[in-house]
């Protein structure tokens, strides 16, 4: 573990907090709030580790944890891997271009989930990460992810206009 990694992280998942949950004249928009509700247990350069626990809002009538809040949640932390460190592309979060979860077994109300995410690649156009998800207790594999990031720096203001 990198404390400044951490630290660093941890800043901008607070940042993301504060942005997804203010209102506007329209009111809030699709902001589960998985940033205020995660954990950074552990980060390096290119990989973060989260612990999340599965609240009722995140499961399904069957109190399981339902497969578009974990993708929500694979998207959000995915993507905050991307800011273990000061990097020359993707000063903004980019948008995703594709996101795809193997769901592998049930994760239940209650339950304590690590998500191993790390940055395979990051490019000028656009960033590749990988996540697995585990049961903390057990370690079980619960789901695992690919995630591609467009790079929208250029039209956000920052970054290469190439």
């Amino acid at each position: 573990m990198a404390p400044q990694h951490v630290e660093h992280l941890q800043d901008w998942m607070n940042q993301m907090h504060q942005l997804a949950n203010r209102a506007d004249e329209d009111g809030l928009g699709f902001t589960p709030d998985t940033f205020g509700h995660s954990k950074v247990v552990d980060a390096d350069a290119d990989s973060a580790t989260f612990e999340y626990v599965v609240k009722k809002s995140d499961c399904n009538f069957s109190n399981n944890f339902h497969g578009g809040a974990i993708a929500t949640l694979v998207d959000n932390l995915t993507t905050a891997a991307l800011f273990t460190r000061e990097r020359k592309h993707f000063q903004y979060a980019g948008v995703s271009t594709d996101l795809h979860v193997t769901y592998v077994s049930a994760a239940t109300l209650g339950m304590t989930v690590l998500l191993e995410c790390r940055v395979a690649k990051v490019g000028s156009g656009l960033a590749n990460t990988t996540a697995i998800l585990k049961d903390k207790a057990t370690g079980r594999i619960l789901a695992t992810a690919t995630h591609t990031k467009f790079n929208t720096d250029s039209r956000m203001g920052g970054g290469s206009k190439l």
